[in-house]
């Protein structure tokens, strides 16, 4: 948690990664993500929501990097709202509680 307060963003560079609970708990505090396009964060990071997916080279990270750079502190933090609202919102104990019981009702 104090690594995170400290931080403007989280740059996640696994590639092919399954899930990665690393991008949900930068979200969850409220920090943008830069992750490689493959694997888990393709189902947890919005690009240009709560963060970037890029390709996984130095020059497509450098560029989303840069683009979090020259954001103004205001849109920053309206990013990283965004992503604990995403968080909140797919992947918390409650989300995940009511997509249960929609599936065991349904059937």
């Amino acid at each position: 948690e104090t690594l995170l307060s400290g931080c403007a963003a989280v740059v996640y560079t696994p590639q092919n990664e399954h899930f990665g609970i690393v991008p949900l708990e930068a979200m969850a505090a409220g920090r943008p993500v830069v992750a490689c396009d493959s694997g888990g964060p393709l189902e947890t990071v919005v690009s240009g929501e709560t963060g970037f997916i890029c390709e996984p080279t130095a020059r497509a990270f450098a560029s989303a990097m840069g683009r979090l750079c020259a954001m103004d502190e205001g849109a920053l933090l309206r990013m990283g709202e965004a992503s604990r609202r995403h968080v909140r919102a797919k992947f918390s104990r409650k989300a995940f509680g009511d997509k249960l019981f929609q599936i065991v009702v349904s059937r």
